[in-house]
């Protein structure tokens, strides 16, 4: 079983390239330090050991033509004492630089420039005396010096620096040829270390290209991620470094931050949803019971007003009046509505009842000028079908008092009760004065916001109290200015024995 080959790490490509660059660098260095000290300064020391040879030569040929060419009986003697001067202190410092150690130079070339140096001590004295001689005046001394010792001396002095030079310039032509090969040499070492330099710059560039790549990429994802982009695509992953390793957190982590970002705007999501129904349900028990402060009107106790009712209508009957006895009659049923029916579902035919009494208390005022009409879907059992209590009476009241009354012909309220779909949609129309278009707008955006107060609060009641209901539950106006107003109901269809049933299934009712 072969194990998996282990993958290189970042930091050992570095020190590995850190490691052949300094090689390659050493090399280079070493070559140009090696042509330096073997190529180059020997080559500079023979030009100039040539250069300060020829100077000699030169300068010993300038003082010797001087010296042919000069007057000894009547010639400027200042003219030739400061040429000697000028040209033997040159001469003395030429043979000063001319390379006489054996290590330096080649046996021949040591002996020429002993030779030379012992010849130059002995024309350099003699000189000194054709000079003494001329300062003090001695012309025929000088001339004697001049053609006795100057002259053979210059004559030796010439020969052996011309023979110096000619072994000097044989030598370096052959040390040259050796330099030309050895430097060739040193040229292709270079140029392999420069080609090794270029290779590394390569790999170099390579190598951060990679790491530069992936580090672009992290800081993109990166800089989304900062801005609540938690759907973008996993950062390719095509290392087995530490650059790879980092690219695989980042992913893990982001995958993480992105479920947790979810978790927490779920929870926030279902704690402003339960706040939000909590909010609704106080909404609603705060205008329920102003509903029922504005209804009652004061605090009259409910036995004694009964009882007061009752008496009324007793009295009415003794009187034969009639009529007076039916109105009381739908009054206190109204009454007794209103104080007992604090359940949640109550039957759709009791509502139906207290509709009628409604009407009939309208009915009485206002005569034929206003008219109430059903029309209730055959297949609905009003005695088993529950519907919220307060329900109709609302609405129905509201297209009384604000849709008939101020209509000077009256009209009609028609409510459409149906069934489909497990859905129960109860419409309220009446032909009245209708409703302002602007009007209209407040009332639709206070059904989605229940104010605590003003007009109207009956309806925005029965508005925020199907919103409890479920999604699906709604309260819909529609009007036309002039024409009509609609109010559309949509909830659930409940069925009292579906009710019966629940509440034998749980052991607490």
């Amino acid at each position: 079983m072969t194990g998996k080959r282990p993958h290189m790490t970042l930091m050992r490509r570095i020190y590995l390239f850190l490691f052949f660059f300094a090689i390659t660098l050493f090399i280079l260095l070493g070559v140009d330090y090696y042509q330096n000290k073997y190529v180059l300064e020997p080559l500079e020391r023979q030009t100039s050991n040539i250069y300060s040879i020829s100077r000699f030569m030169n300068s010993v040929e300038s003082i010797l033509r001087v010296l042919d060419s000069y007057r000894w009986d009547y010639g400027d003697s200042d003219v030739l004492l400061e040429t000697l001067q000028q040209e033997g202190g040159r001469a003395t410092q030429h043979l000063g630089n001319i390379a006489k150690d054996l290590a330096d130079v080649g046996e021949e070339q040591h002996l020429l420039a002993r030779a030379a140096d012992t010849t130059y001590i002995t024309f350099s004295k003699s000189l000194a005396t054709i000079v003494d001689c001329l300062q003090n005046g001695d012309a025929a001394g000088a001339s004697g010096e001049y053609y006795t010792r100057t002259e053979p001396c210059g004559g030796y002095l010439r020969q052996y620096t011309q023979q110096l030079l000619e072994v000097a310039i044989r030598e370096n032509q052959n040390a040259y040829l050796h330099t030309i090969i050895l430097k060739r040499e040193l040229a292709n070492l270079q140029v392999l270390a420069v080609i090794g330099c270029i290779v590394l710059g390569a790999v170099l560039v390579v190598l951060m290209r990679q790491l530069l790549v992936p580090v672009r990429e992290l800081a993109l994802a990166s800089q989304q991620i900062g801005e609540g982009n938690f759907d973008i695509e996993d950062v390719k992953v095509v290392r087995a470094d530490e650059i790879g390793s980092m690219a695989n957190a980042f992913n893990e982590m982001k995958r993480s931050m992105k479920n947790r970002v979810q978790l927490l705007n779920e929870k926030n999501e279902m704690e402003r949803a339960l706040h939000r129904r909590e909010t609704e349900a106080l909404e609603m028990q705060t205008l329920m019971e102003r509903e029922k402060l504005q209804q009652l009107r004061s605090q009259i106790n409910p036995h004694f007003l009964f009882n007061t009712l009752n008496v009324i209508q007793y009295t009415a009957k003794q009187e034969d009046a009639d009529r007076t006895a039916t109105l009381l009659t739908s009054l206190a049923s109204l009454f007794r509505y209103t104080l007992a029916s604090n359940e949640e579902q109550v039957p759709l035919a009791q509502e139906v009842r207290i509709i009628d009494s409604l009407y009939l208390l309208y009915h009485v005022r206002f005569g034929d000028r206003m008219r109430l009409e059903w029309r209730i879907s055959p297949d609905i059992d009003l005695t088993e079908t529950m519907v919220p209590s307060f329900l109709l009476q609302p609405l129905v009241e509201n297209a009384f008092h604000h849709g008939l009354g101020p209509k000077e012909s009256g009209g009609m309220v028609r409510i459409r009760i149906n069934a489909r779909a497990g859905w129960l949609y109860i419409s309220v129309l009446d032909n009245g004065m209708g409703i302002a278009p602007e009007k209209l707008e407040a009332l639709r955006a206070n059904l989605q916001n229940t104010p605590t107060h003003g007009e109207h609060i009956g309806i925005y009641n029965v508005a925020s109290r199907l919103r409890l209901m479920g999604e699906g539950c709604e309260l819909k106006l529609y009007s036309r200015e002039g024409m009509l107003t609609r109010a559309a109901m949509r909830l659930p269809l409940v069925l009292q024995q579906e009710e019966e049933e629940t509440d034998a299934e749980d052991p607490d009712c």
